[in-house]
């Protein structure tokens, strides 16, 4: 159980989260009023499934996680793209807007959009790997996805901890709370889920 308190700055909501990340949760609509706890905790979910795709390169040659294949390529084809259309259809064009010139949010931008597309070429590869492994079929070079996986992984870590150090503290200070709005209810539309506010 995590306490949303926390991440949804003293709201007293509480979440329980399946213990495997690689279960699918319907985020509550109230989530999305608080819109950059949801993004942390999106981002706390995906170290984990980058952990458990390291795990299942590794452990390939012997013990294929059929079913484990499919849920992680599910989330590289269907929530890390989403989660990636958040930030750049709404939060970085906000933060544009909203930051001061001394917080070099054009480089910070650049630099996080040159990630994404990175991460998407290398995820490509994965995924193709992932297509096979969900069929119920053994990779012809389980080595190829093992050195992929790795290399997503930290590379996602080292994104996902400069986001939650440097691009979402920024957010919170310079959004405004219409800002936050817009930014939730775009986030819940994209999710088929009615905003609540």
């Amino acid at each position: 159980m995590y306490s949303w308190g926390a991440l949804l700055g003293g709201r007293s909501m509480t979440a329980t989260v399946a213990p495997d990340p690689l279960i699918k949760q319907p985020p509550d609509p109230e989530h999305f009023l608080r819109p950059l706890a949801l993004m942390r905790l999106e981002h706390k979910r995906q170290r984990q499934v980058w952990d458990r795709l390291e795990a299942l390169a590794e452990e390939l040659s012997t013990d294929p996680a059929f079913n484990e294949a499919a849920a992680i390529l599910a989330i590289l084809t269907e929530e890390l793209p989403r989660h990636a259309e958040d930030e750049e259809a709404d939060l970085f064009p906000l933060l544009e807007r909203r930051c001061l010139p001394d917080d070099n949010i054009g480089d910070i931008v650049a630099q996080l959009r040159s990630e994404h597309e990175l991460d998407e070429d290398l995820s490509n590869f994965i995924v193709s790997d992932l297509e096979v492994l969900a069929k119920g079929a053994k990779l012809a070079n389980p080595v190829r996805l093992l050195f992929n996986a790795r290399a997503f992984a930290e590379a996602q870590r080292r994104h996902i901890a400069w986001e939650n150090t440097v691009l979402l503290p920024l957010a919170r200070r310079r959004l405004t709370e219409a800002d936050l709005k817009e930014l939730g209810r775009n986030m819940a539309a994209r999710r088929g889920i009615v905003y609540p506010g």
